[in-house]
């Protein structure tokens, strides 16, 4: 399998961590803005938001989900078990998707046509965080260490169509595929 060379691999703030390795980006709310948005369950609540808090149990919100106009939300198992990432990245036209690692950490591999400067940003995602990607942003997950098993949170129709581009081979019309830059 191709992955980006290092060359085409955006530097940034090292996280704290042997996993992380060259070129990996701190998942912070500011370095993941173009892409979408980050939920840490350590680190933030939407403000203003419904929450209950208690030493027994809480619950808060760490996003909002928008399936896209008409669109209905699919949730979904999903286990990455691959160290490098494929040929070709998918982007979703219509809906953003969420991702949040449950057993493993993962890496997210990530570039948008429309503000990249022709790089590919990889951000290392733990257990308790969760990103939730914009429609557009060309994506790829691998896993750090074996299998990891995610929650992911779609668009059904999206879901479908990808099911059945994948399994055919007929040309899907909720999400594209590109090479990554480079």
């Amino acid at each position: 399998m191709k992955s980006p060379s290092r060359s085409h691999v955006t530097l940034g703030r090292r996280e704290n961590s042997d996993l992380a390795g060259d070129g990996m980006l701190e998942l912070t709310p500011e370095a993941f803005a173009p892409f979408g948005r980050v939920m840490d369950f350590h680190a933030q609540q939407v403000p203003g938001s419904s929450a209950f808090l208690s030493a027994a149990t809480s619950f808060f919100r760490a996003s909002l989900f928008e399936p896209g106009a008409d669109g209905t939300t699919d949730l979904l198992w999903v286990s990455y078990d691959r160290a490098e990432p494929p040929e070709d990245f998918e982007a979703h036209l219509l809906t953003e998707q969420a991702l949040i690692p449950i057993t493993g950490t993962i890496v997210q591999h990530l570039f948008r046509d429309d503000v990249d400067d022709g790089t590919v940003n990889r951000f290392l995602v733990r257990p308790g965080q969760g990103i939730v990607m914009s429609p557009g942003s060309f994506h790829t997950t691998t896993s750090v260490d074996g299998e990891a098993l995610c929650l992911m949170v779609s668009r059904v129709s999206t879901t479908d169509d990808l099911s059945r581009s994948l399994q055919t081979g007929c040309q899907a019309s909720e999400t594209v595929f590109a090479p990554p830059p480079g």
